[in-house]
């Protein structure tokens, strides 16, 4: 055999048996990776240090979420105060859940989030962002008038429309349901009726401005309305006469004319209302008329004849 010849066939040998060297350990590894997964159950190397990291960031992402739970419960605490406390004191409409939970409008924000485990904490967390921005404005709107907090009581309706002295007037009808006088069907009285002579002065029970002077010879007859601010309108109806005009200034015991029987009527009284954000309450809850006449008339001033 020629040297060459051998030489070639020296090298196609070691080829060969390079090559079952290598088919060899590559079955070795696929053989050692199927029996470490499939067998005995556990991970790659790789796999293992992703699941480590994943575990990590579910981990932080739960602790976000308790976070996130105490500050929606804080939250909703201060928004109810707000609402039911200091927003109803100076008057103000609570903030409709709508406005206080909307979301946010335009693209899909969270596209790039979409089947991770951050998309529900990461929208949560715009919410309560939002949240917290309507509250924020809310509070703005409540120190503004808060500023003003001292004119609140000499805004609030809170004395008789006229005269205590039990001879010069008789309850005639108190605030609630009622048979009607003139239709005789049950019917809400939206206020209370002083039966009185006409003629009798009428004061205003708060500071304000007067929004409406109407005469009419149905419904509310002659009246009077007063804004009071703060979430409070009055209304004085069936007048004889009326001294005042619509956008005037009033204080507390500014006379606004006289008692009388304009309107749908039966007998002269004068029908007094209080309004607060929009629904009738009962005026007794804001008078006292068991005060004596003397200590009325130093709240009031007497009319100009």
């Amino acid at each position: 055999m020629a040297f060459g010849e051998k030489y070639t066939g020296d090298l196609r040998y070691g080829g060969w048996k390079l090559l079952l060297v290598v088919v060899s350990a590559v079955s070795m590894f696929l053989f050692y990776m199927w029996f470490y997964v499939r067998v005995l159950g556990l991970d790659l190397p790789k796999t293992a240090i992703l699941k480590r990291q994943n575990a990590a960031w579910n981990t932080r992402i739960d602790q976000m979420s308790t976070r996130l739970d105490r500050y929606d419960e804080l939250l909703s605490l201060l928004e109810v105060r707000d609402d039911r406390i200091y927003r109803s004191v100076y008057g103000l409409d609570p903030i409709p859940q709508a406005v206080r939970q909307s979301g946010f409008g335009g693209e899909n924000r969270y596209a790039a989030l979409e089947g991770t485990a951050l998309l529900e904490a990461v929208h949560r967390l715009d919410v309560l962002e939002k949240r917290a921005y309507v509250q924020s404005k809310s509070f703005e709107d409540v120190w503004a008038l808060q500023q003003t907090a001292g004119d609140l009581a000499a805004h609030i309706p809170a004395i008789p429309p006229m005269n205590t002295d039990p001879f010069t007037y008789r309850l005639s009808s108190p605030f609630g349901y009622r048979s009607d006088p003139i239709l005789g069907i049950g019917k809400r009285h939206t206020g209370m009726d002083f039966a009185c002579p006409p003629g009798n002065p009428i004061y205003v029970t708060g500071d304000g401005t007067v929004i409406t002077v109407k005469h009419d010879r149905s419904g509310y007859g002659n009246h009077v309305e007063v804004d009071h601010g703060f979430g409070y309108l009055t209304r004085y109806a069936h007048m004889s006469r009326i001294d005042v005009e619509e956008g005037q200034k009033v204080k507390r015991g500014d006379c606004l004319g006289l008692s009388g029987k304009s309107g749908r009527i039966t007998g002269p009284h004068l029908h007094y209302e209080v309004i607060y954000r929009k629904d009738y309450v009962n005026p007794a809850f804001y008078m006292d008329l068991t005060i004596e006449p003397d200590a009325y008339f130093e709240m009031v001033r007497k009319p100009l004849h």
